[in-house]
């Protein structure tokens, strides 16, 4: 058995050395892909989101609001016109991705207190970008409100510390646990990267067995005895790899990066182990059920491409539906993220964290069927 087994892992390791896309997908294409997420989400925090302006007013407060407005991080005026079609064609045509309408007499009805309104106009297709900037607009606008309250109540005042206790009489800490600078690059870039893995692991398992049956002759090398044996030996040195990718990917975010990682490692490095094979067995399943390399491929496809969407990250699990919570439990890197958010964000206690490795070994079990297609088809 052990001869069988060595024979047949050499094998596989020659057939990579050899194809240079099976070793393409083991090494030069994942972490292409991770450079790329990589470079995309670098700089963490959205800022100088171009807006275009149109002032009816051209006043002095409407001046110090496109003055608080330019402060902001996020916000960056590029475009100051004098009607709104044109600042509209302008959001259209993707050069901004929004406009500020500041109304006529906007000082004197301030100053008169008939709350004169500034319009903000969106394009929330883009929702992120649509979220930040209406939560920046809302922080100058409600700044640029309590700047003209103080300066009125001053004057009645005469003391600063009673204005703006008269102005602003409770105060808001907001707290944000967990990703503390509300950095988009550890949020995203954390979950995309292992959505990215499981699919290349789907890919290249498949790959690995629908070659070997695109030639007739080359199904030889499974036959005789000990089967299982011999798929387990062609399996391993992807296993390693991805294993070994999945690793690099967390050492990176939370090494490299100093990210805090408040748990175990050891913990976290088991389940990617678990996950890598768990998606091995799912991929041999879908290849075993018809033994065809392009539908195979294809199934792999449906199955991981929408991961991301279920990982529960950007979409909340509590608001989806139970199809969507049904496809979520069958996917093996939503239950490896509740470990990896669970162990890096929280540091949970090992203990609470078997619940979830037991269910990814669960995918394991498909082996069984697999093993028994495999003996079949090759007995063929």
């Amino acid at each position: 058995m052990f001869k069988t087994f060595k024979n047949s892992f050499l094998d596989e390791i020659y057939s990579i050395r050899s194809s240079f896309y099976k070793f393409s997908l083991i090494s030069i294409l994942p972490i292409l892909c991770f450079l790329l997420v990589i470079s995309i989400f670098y700089s963490g925090v959205l800022r100088d989101i171009p807006v275009a302006v149109v002032d009816n007013d051209k006043s002095k407060l409407s001046k110090k609001l496109l003055f608080n407005l330019q402060s902001s991080s996020t916000i960056k005026i590029k475009y100051t016109d004098n009607s709104l079609r044109d600042a509209m064609l302008k959001v259209k045509d993707g050069s901004v991705y929004g406009v500020i309408v500041i109304p006529k007499n906007f000082m004197k009805d301030t100053l008169l207190q008939k709350q004169p309104r500034v319009t903000a106009m969106l394009n929330t297709q883009y929702i992120l970008i649509g979220k930040i900037l209406t939560s920046a607009l809302t922080s100058v606008v409600m700044q640029s409100s309590m700047e003209v309250e103080y300066v009125k109540s001053l004057a009645t005042t005469q003391n600063p510390h009673t204005t703006i206790n008269l102005i602003a009489p409770i105060k808001m800490q907001i707290t944000p646990f967990f990703n503390t600078y509300q950095n988009y690059f550890l949020f995203l870039v954390s979950a995309l990267l292992p959505a990215i893995w499981q699919i290349f692991i789907v890919v290249a398992t498949i790959v690995s067995f629908g070659t070997l049956f695109k030639n007739s002759k080359n199904v030889d090398i499974l036959k005789g005895s000990y089967v299982e044996v011999k798929i387990i030996a062609r399996l391993l040195p992807y296993t390693f790899a991805y294993t070994t990718l999945g690793i690099g990917f967390l050492f990176y975010i939370y090494q490299t990066l100093q990210w805090s990682f408040q748990g175990s490692f050891g913990i976290t490095i088991f389940a990617i182990f678990l996950t890598v094979v768990a998606y091995q067995a799912v991929a041999l399943l879908f290849f075993s059920t018809s033994f065809d390399y392009a539908r195979s491929l294809s199934l792999g496809a449906v199955y991981t491409a929408p991961a991301f969407a279920f990982l529960g990250v950007t979409f909340p699990i509590f608001s989806m539906n139970d199809f969507a919570l049904l496809w979520r439990n069958m996917l093996p890197i939503s239950h490896y993220m509740e470990i990896q958010i669970s162990q890096a964000n929280y540091g949970a206690n090992i203990f609470l964290e078997i619940d979830k490795l037991v269910v990814i070994f669960a995918f394991w079990l498909l082996f069984i069927p697999v093993f028994y297609l495999f003996r079949k088809r090759v007995a063929k």
